[in-house]
């Protein structure tokens, strides 16, 4: 099975959280894999919470907010 990323993000300073957002990471070796979020909506002072369904290594190597 494909390992998922599960993204979620709170306005509130993670009192409450959004519904979470499912996004498929690659198979085993798809080292090259991008994972991309669109239409997340707007808000001030945003807290995301990623996590990942599976055991494995996982690297941030960029994150761009606009």
């Amino acid at each position: 099975m494909e390992p998922l990323l599960q993204l979620n993000w709170s306005d509130d300073n993670g009192h409450t959280w959004s519904d979470t957002r499912l996004m498929p990471l690659g198979k085993k070796g798809e080292y090259r894999k991008r994972v991309i979020a669109r239409r997340l909506g707007s808000g001030r002072d945003r807290v995301f919470r990623i996590r990942c369904s599976e055991p494995i290594k996982i690297v941030i190597i960029e994150g761009l907010l606009e």
